[in-house]
């Protein structure tokens, strides 16, 4: 019953949040092309935290700009990007396993998964229920599989 109820409220709030065009593949989360919403994504993984990055510390990559709270985070990145760059294009990893949808996720939502970052949608109808990183804790496993696979078939 509760996974019935986590995949209505994901699909309503695709729904609600669909003005966003199908095309758009990229984890671009504000109008000035800054992905994560400003956070940092080295941070995620080297500090344990979601941390905002700022402007002074930014890099372009692959068309997006990414912010960084140090120096030191920024050159990790500089030096192996794909290594922090979020799962599923940094869309809510819940959405693309049960709904096969992009759905903006809160960036202080997330968790590292067999070396990847992890971004969930969260906002007070899911914390009626509980989160939609609770729900995919339940059986990671599974959930990163029907990930990747619907990932596949969304990102062509």
């Amino acid at each position: 019953m509760k996974k019935i109820v986590y995949t209505l409220i994901v699909s309503i709030l695709f729904v609600a949040c669909s003005s966003s065009s199908d095309e758009e593949k990229d984890p671009i989360f504000n109008e000035d092309g800054v992905a994560i919403a400003g956070y940092d994504p080295v941070a995620y993984f080297e500090q344990g935290e979601a941390k905002i990055g700022t402007k002074a510390e930014s890099v372009s990559h692959e068309g997006l700009i990414y912010y960084f709270s140090s120096t030191k985070n920024r050159a990790l990145f500089e030096e192996n990007p794909t290594q922090y760059l979020p799962a599923y294009g940094g869309w809510c990893a819940y959405a693309v396993a049960e709904s096969s949808t992009k759905m903006e996720p809160d960036p202080t939502m997330w968790q590292i998964q067999d070396g990847q970052l992890q971004l969930f949608y969260d906002d007070w109808m899911t914390s009626l229920t509980g989160s939609l990183k609770e729900e995919w804790n339940g059986d990671p496993d599974s959930y990163k599989v029907k990930a990747d696979s619907n990932w596949e078939s969304i990102n062509k």
